[in-house]
């Protein structure tokens, strides 16, 4: 139980450090490049947007 904390409390002391990546996503069975900015730690997604539309 207290190592379930403490990994709790080690993911929350971080400082998001952001990277950009660009994947390809489908909306509405479009595809559409889309820009994201991930943190490099823990994986998450702290922004995103679409650039335009793919080449297929």
């Amino acid at each position: 139980m207290a190592d379930k904390n403490l990994l709790r409390r080690a993911r929350r002391a971080h400082e998001h450090k952001a990277i950009v990546t660009h994947t390809v996503r489908q909306h509405a069975g479009i595809p559409y490049e889309v820009e994201q900015r991930v943190c490099s730690d823990c994986r998450r997604i702290l922004d995103e947007r679409q650039l335009r539309r793919a080449a297929v």
